[in-house]
């Protein structure tokens, strides 16, 4: 499994993490894209670049570069926004390959539920950036929330499909989980109201998702 790649990934994550608590910029800088940059190379070398593992790459890619552009002045956050639109999308299409053949029912169950509580969180935070003269906002923040409940969609599908282990299924929902909490949660402080600790949970969220999907997808694709 290589494990060194993956436990300086770790490592790297954990550093950024309290860059981020202590605010210690020069060293998120460096942390926050390393984290990103040693997770792909660990994915790579598991599961190459074919098939469905070439979507979770390229969307690990635009992670990647999401991750710089937020690092950057504020005139840069659309940039990174579409940074990671494309890394949902990415990853959506990595999910439906290939095309399910099972698990529609269940899925008819959960997308209400995922787009009723995106809905909810969307309108709180589309209103918060019309109130803040942040109106140019709206349209990005609801195509990015169609894209990321999509995209939580797809990996849940997982738990009820045929080709996925239930170990590995539960791995990627779980690692979707977590990063849209950590989107939510970053929009939430960003454009309602600063948490206290909030850039840590956004990071710490951000990170675990990023790994329980890479990890999943793994075990999944080579059949571990």
């Amino acid at each position: 499994m290589n494990f060194p790649l993956l436990v300086g990934a770790c490592l790297a994550a954990v550093l950024d993490w309290m860059a981020v608590a202590k605010q210690w910029r020069r060293v998120a800088y460096f942390a926050k894209p390393l984290t990103i940059l040693l997770l792909f190379t660990w994915f790579v070398c598991q599961a190459g670049l074919q098939g469905a593992a070439l979507w979770f790459g390229i969307g690990l890619l635009f992670s990647l570069a999401g991750d710089v552009f937020l690092l950057l002045p504020p005139r840069f956050f659309l940039f990174g926004l579409a940074a990671f639109a494309l890394t949902h999308l990415a990853y959506l299409f990595g999910f439906l390959l290939p095309l399910p053949t099972g698990g529609y029912l269940w899925m008819v169950l959960i997308l209400p539920v995922v787009a009723l509580l995106a809905f909810l969180v969307m309108h709180r935070v589309a209103a918060s950036q019309i109130q803040r003269g942040l109106r140019k906002l709206v349209l990005p923040t609801i195509f990015y929330t169609v894209l990321i409940s999509l995209m939580l969609v797809s990996a849940l599908w997982t738990l009820f499909r045929a080709d996925w282990v239930m170990r590995d299924a539960v791995l990627v929902s779980l690692g979707a989980i977590f990063f849209y909490v950590s989107d939510w949660t970053n929009a939430w402080i960003r454009f309602v109201k600063p948490v206290r600790t909030g850039r840590v949970l956004v990071m710490v969220s951000y990170h675990l998702g990023q790994f329980l999907l890479m990890l999943g997808l793994v075990l999944n694709l080579r059949g571990v």
